[in-house]
């Protein structure tokens, strides 16, 4: 997915800064092309999609059945008609396409997080085929892979893992013996937009007399060390009551951060990985003391040396983002989806950037991914004549996502205000080239995956060492347990 994210930024960000070279500041409108030369006003468009492969097969009107949590259901789920929302429009165009394609038809159900993993526990252990493909939160996918509710992609034989339209950074995080049983791509749009980056406020760094971080990151130079310097002096008490507080209208902060985002984001933005891999694709857990140590060292500064706001209270999570918008915080730790969510109408301009990287010397920046995107599984209980079936579809499905919804949705980000100006819609081109996949964190989400989490609450310096040796054990143990379950499920 990301391969086709990046391409089409690329492309819309040259359009939009030739045409800024020409126009910006004038009020003028689009060129008018009357005159022009007819073979070029009418020359049709270069066809850009790219084929699947897959066989031309008439279904006769089966049913394919998929059931979606509520987060994710704009993925799939859609009305019967056209409307002016360019995402819900793309997915039914994709949608129609490979049921007159295939001449089938789609059926969908939508449910909450909780409730679409037990009806796909349910359903394989009562035998019941339900359900052709599940749309399952990142989590919730995991534990449904543990218990083997899910089958190995390896059994469907027409998806095509090599193509585009999936996200090779999911095989690098959650793959075992090369062996996948949830996947992620173009298929799933809103999961792109659950990827972190960091906000800046430009009047912030205008009254402060500081260059926008765009060159460095440009130049490789977006560090840890850059966002220290950034927001050391910049947490202030405005309202002279004596303390910095989330609950001041006036005290202005350097980073405002949320507890079960920021912990996460900059310790993967800073090469930090739990969980490494073999030869053979088989996961191990070997704790990087020295390496975690000096992250932390870095994070800790960051958020609790620099007077960070960082909230680790659940009911208080949108204060985190009111401060930013209200112009009270320098930078915000966060997803891209929350600029379109929350930043419409925010009054002070803004910027996006990349999570910086450790040092200069790491090679990309790194892009944590939220656990809260949908990651596609197909239920154990499909059975083994209908396989063809469904890895046609959802092949199908992703394929034309490809070269229909991923377009839109670049266009609806870059045009429709996710960006105020040209760099950022580079960034986000940065931004999404390298996503971030760690098996720890969402298979011991209540472990060593959050154990940065559970450091800063406690304010604890010193603390990586201890820690990381506390769940050596239990993480091994833990390990051992996936790479049977995703053994037994290659098993006929």
């Amino acid at each position: 997915m990301k391969k086709a994210f990046c391409l089409l930024f690329a492309l819309l960000i040259a359009v939009s800064a030739a045409f800024a070279a020409g126009c910006a500041g004038s009020g003028l409108p689009a060129p008018d092309t009357t005159g022009e030369d007819e073979s070029t006003v009418t020359a049709a468009p270069e066809d850009t999609s790219l084929p699947d492969g897959l066989p031309e097969t008439d279904f006769g009107g089966r049913t394919f059945r998929i059931i979606t949590s509520e987060v994710s259901a704009k993925d799939v789920f859609t009305e019967d008609h056209m409307t002016t929302d360019t995402l819900h429009d793309a997915v039914l165009t994709r949608n129609l396409n490979v049921e007159d394609r295939f001449k089938i038809k789609l059926d969908v159900t939508v449910d909450s997080y909780a409730a679409v993993t037990n009806r796909v526990s349910r359903a394989v252990k009562s035998g019941s085929d339900e359900y052709d493909l599940c749309f399952a939160h990142m989590v919730n996918g995991a534990t449904l892979a543990q218990n083997n509710y899910v089958l190995p992609f390896e059994k469907l034989p027409y998806v095509d893992l090599s193509k585009p339209w999936w996200d090779a950074d999911v095989g690098n995080g959650f793959s075992i013996r090369n062996n996948l049983m949830m996947l992620n791509g173009d298929i799933s749009p809103t999961s792109f937009s659950m990827t972190s980056c960091l906000y800046f406020n430009k009047s912030i760094f205008d009254k402060n007399d500081l260059e926008y971080p765009y060159r460095l990151v440009r130049e490789g130079k977006w560090t840890f060390d850059r966002l220290i310097e950034y927001t050391k002096d910049i947490s202030q008490d405005m309202d002279g009551d004596g303390k910095i507080s989330r609950d001041s209208d006036a005290d202005i902060f350097g980073l405002t951060s949320y507890f079960l985002n920021v912990p996460y984001s900059f310790y993967y933005a800073a090469g930090g990985m739990l969980i490494t891999k073999d030869e053979n694709d088989v996961p191990y857990f070997e704790p990087q003391v020295e390496r975690d140590t000096a992250i932390y060292a870095k994070i800790y500064e960051t958020i609790i040396t620099n007077k960070a706001n960082f909230e680790t209270e659940e009911a208080y999570e949108l204060n985190v983002i009111k401060i930013f918008v209200d112009g009270r915080a320098m930078f915000y730790d966060a997803n891209l989806d929350h600029s379109a969510q929350f930043m419409r109408d925010m009054d002070n301009d803004y910027g996006i950037l990349p999570e910086p990287k450790f040092d200069e010397s790491q090679q990309n920046y790194q892009s944590f991914v939220n656990g809260a995107i949908s990651m596609i599984c197909v239920p154990a209980s499909v059975k083994a004549e209908n396989r063809e079936f469904v890895s046609i579809i959802i092949e199908a499905l992703a394929s034309e996502a490809y070269n229909v919804v991923t377009p839109a949705l670049s266009e609806t980000y870059l045009k429709r205000k996710m960006t105020r100006d040209a760099e950022s819609a580079d960034m986000i081109d940065i931004i999404v080239r390298h996503r971030v996949f760690d098996m720890a964190y969402v298979n011991m989400w209540e472990g060593v995956g959050s154990y940065v989490r559970d450091l800063l609450r406690q304010k604890s310096e010193n603390g990586v060492a201890s820690k990381l040796k506390s769940y050596t054990k239990q993480t091994q143990k833990k390990i051992s347990n996936i790479v049977k379950a995703f053994d037994d499920s290659l098993k006929d």
